[in-house]
């Protein structure tokens, strides 16, 4: 008997990114180094980026403000569904990984796509194995390295 292409095979919640509280620290910090990086590039007579300078800390304060909605994240026979909009088929999947941290575990896919080169899940509460076990049936494992990025952010706990 063949199985239904869009049965689900497992499915959790999660919220959409790590979020980490911020203390009034961190912003001041963070308004120290905004400030004194504008200051030196309007010194440097360098206004176009001084005026970089001020986008970006506003789009990072309002980002680092911003509290993560919760996602379903579903598994089917042919597709991975991410959030209500977000799908992507097994076919476009390279290789997948699991990252398994003391605070937190997220499911790394490697894709063919180019504007979505790498994507990261949060598992929650779902067991890795099980996870492991499902997606071996359609993608291959692969070690991933963690992008630079997404280590900075987790150290300065962005």
């Amino acid at each position: 008997m063949e199985q239904e292409p869009n049965k689900i095979i497992l499915s959790w919640t999660a919220p959409e990114f790590v979020y980490y509280e911020k203390t009034d620290a961190w912003f001041i910090g963070f308004g120290i180094l905004s400030a004194a990086l504008f200051v030196v590039s309007v010194l440097m007579k360098n206004y176009l980026f001084a005026l970089l300078i001020l986008i970006a800390s506003f789009l990072i304060y309002i980002y680092a403000k911003k509290h993560p909605r919760q996602i379903t994240i579903k598994i089917t026979e042919e597709h991975i569904h991410i959030g209500k909009s977000f799908l992507l088929a097994h076919k476009e999947i390279v290789s997948f990984w699991i990252f398994e941290e003391p605070e937190i575990k997220i499911l790394s896919l490697e894709t063919k796509k180019v504007l979505y080169p790498k994507i990261s899940v949060i598992l929650s509460d779902i067991n890795s194995d099980e996870i492991r076990e499902t997606m071996t049936r359609f993608i291959k494992e692969k070690k991933h390295e963690e992008h630079l990025i997404d280590v900075f952010s987790r150290k300065l706990r962005f």
